[in-house]
């Protein structure tokens, strides 16, 4: 049975998924905007419940938000996921591929969690988004997911544009496809004036009660979103340590406070569509511990014993230790926000945790896809002597 999901609810979700996506997902500050724009209560359902009610024809789609977060802060973005759902809806309709019945996001994080929330609200009856995500946290790329890993199709897939000023709507259908390729040919149309640099995505139609299978919920990490909204809920309601840690032990994630320090500097360079950076933090002691991202965060370092700390598919997470204003723009952030990499400002005082990922991303295949990603960081920042050569959990590395 479908639980009503308020909206105080839903700004958990926000603050627990931005916490737990691994620095990935969008920005904070975007999704608190989307929630302003939203109507509620939305309702969710929990995956093992749709093999009981889900018929043949009911779909499950995923829905995401992709392109630009400064063209988001510009007011662009905020009608393209509804558009999105409304071009899919229609062509699984006209193909004769069944109705969608159902949402999920694509992963973790303060915007791509809320998007099919947001979607649901903005219908005259709002469709359930599923208690569930295919990653457990925010990933770099589309093939990084536990649906792909499972060998399903992410096609047919659709990209759309806002509302334009006349009314008119631009879309664009992708057909066998595979991930990497969607990605890729997604991204070069989304970059396009006529888009704005922002677009909603919509991918994976795939059957509800297959979904709600024994073979289907491999492909999920269930009852991630309802985890998400108890993490944030706490977030809101204490900066405590060890409320948190106590949390994330009952919610089975290992967890880690790796180190607190002011971020005294970033470097990134962007290529091919990735922000790849390195964040730097120092301590009262003038220590430093170095955090590597592309797009999500996806290694921690420790350049005084040159050791990991963290390495990806486990998670590193930020949160703001104390009040700041960016000088730059005048907002304010208040202490005990998590922060994604596009949240950081030079000058944050922070508190860097690791958390463990779900069980479901610790394969070969899975390890092979983030260690792919690391050595391009490596090679990016090919002076700072690190040597990850494969894939350690977190509670070894922290043991």
């Amino acid at each position: 049975m479908a639980t009503s999901v308020s909206l105080e609810q839903l700004r958990s979700l926000v603050y627990g998924a931005c916490f737990l996506a691994s620095g990935g997902g969008g920005p904070i500050s975007m999704a608190l905007q989307f929630l302003e724009r939203m109507k509620g209560p939305v309702p969710m359902v929990a995956l093992h419940e749709l093999s009981s009610f889900a018929s043949d024809t009911d779909q499950v789609l995923i829905l995401a938000d992709m392109g630009s977060p400064d063209k988001a802060a510009e007011g662009f973005g905020y009608t393209a996921p509804i558009n999105v759902f409304h071009t899919m809806k229609d062509y699984l309709a006209q193909t004769g591929s069944g109705n969608v019945s159902y949402l999920l996001p694509i992963e973790l994080g303060a915007v791509n969690s809320l998007i099919p929330f947001f979607i649901a609200s903005q219908l005259p009856t709002a469709l359930p988004v599923v208690d569930a995500d295919p990653s457990g946290r925010s990933v770099p790329q589309l093939n990084e997911t536990l649906l792909d890993a499972s060998g399903q199709a992410i096609c047919p897939a659709a990209v759309a544009s806002d509302t334009a000023a006349d009314g008119s709507v631009v879309s664009q259908i992708f057909l066998g496809m595979d991930a990497t390729t969607l990605e890729d040919q997604s991204r070069v149309a989304v970059s396009g004036e006529i888009y704005h640099e922002v677009a909603g995505l919509a991918c994976y139609p795939m059957s509800a009660a297959w979904l709600g299978s024994s073979a289907g919920s491999q492909a999920l990490v269930p009852g991630s979103l309802s985890a998400a909204m108890l993490v944030g809920d706490l977030m809101q309601t204490t900066q405590s340590v060890a409320a948190l840690q106590g949390l994330l032990d009952v919610l089975k994630v290992s967890n880690y406070v790796l180190f607190e320090g002011v971020l005294s500097d970033m470097k990134n360079s962007t290529e091919g569509g990735f922000d790849i950076g390195k964040m730097i933090f120092t301590d009262t002691a003038g220590e430093e511990f170095w955090v590597y991202y592309k797009n999500e965060s996806l290694l921690a370092w420790d350049p005084l014993n040159k050791v990991a700390k963290v390495i990806a598919p486990d998670c590193i997470n930020l949160v703001l230790t104390a009040d700041f204003t960016d000088p730059a723009t005048g907002k304010s952030v208040a202490a005990g926000s998590p922060l994604s990499t596009a949240d950081v400002v030079k000058g944050m005082s922070c508190r860097v945790w690791g958390t463990s990922c779900s069980e479901k991303m610790r394969t070969t295949r899975m390890e092979t896809l983030f260690m792919a990603n690391i050595q391009q960081i490596e090679q990016a920042y090919p002076d700072d002597g690190l040597q990850v050569q494969t894939y350690v959990p977190i509670e070894k590395l922290n043991g």
